[in-house]
C-alpha cells in the first residue's frame, strides 16, 4: 500500500520546496532547473563535471535545525529515482535546513513497512540512518 497523491499537500510545498532547493544548487556554483517531466526527478542539476538529479520534498513533522529522528523515511515508491545519479533533498517544515541523502546512502538503506495516519496499514519505507544524512542550514551564506 502507498499513500494517494494530495493535491492540496503538493500545492502547499512542491513550488517552494523546489524553489529553495534551486537556490542551494545554484550558490554551490551548478545549473539547476525544474524537470519538465513531471512524473521524472524534481530538479536537474548539472555543473562541475556533473549531472544529476535532485528529489525533493518536505517532512513536515521535522521542525527545527537537528535532525530529531534515528532514520530518514524516503517513500520505497521514489526507488525509480535511484536508478540514476540522484541527490535526495529533504527539508524541515520551515524549508531553514536540509537533510541531502545520495542515492548510494538510499539504497543500501534497510526498507520497513510504517504505519502513518495517511496510510494507517503501512507504507514501504527506505530508514536511511540518521549518520547516513548531511544537514545543511540554508539561511547560512
Amino acid at each position: 500500500m502507498h499513500k494517494y497523491f494530495e493535491p492540496q499537500d503538493f500545492d502547499k510545498f512542491d513550488t517552494a520546496a523546489k524553489t529553495v532547493a534551486q537556490s542551494f544548487w545554484k550558490r554551490l556554483g551548478y545549473n539547476c532547473i525544474e524537470n519538465p517531466d513531471i512524473y521524472g526527478v524534481d530538479l536537474l542539476v548539472e555543473g562541475k563535471g556533473k549531472q544529476f538529479g535532485c528529489e525533493v520534498e518536505v517532512k513536515q513533522s521535522w521542525h527545527g535545525h537537528e535532525f530529531p529522528f534515528p532514520t530518514l523515511h524516503l517513500p520505497y515508491r521514489k526507488k525509480k529515482f535511484t536508478e540514476q545519479p540522484t541527490s535526495f533533498f529533504v527539508l524541515n517544515n520551515g524549508m531553514t535546513h536540509a537533510a541531502i541523502v545520495s542515492r548510494k546512502a538510499v539504497t543500501a538503506a534497510p526498507v520497513n513497512i510504517v504505519k502513518n495516519y495517511k496510510v494507517p496499514t503501512g507504507e514501504r519505507f527506505y530508514a536511511v540512518p540518521a549518520q547516513q544524512i548531511i544537514v545543511i542550514n540554508l539561511l547560512a551564506e
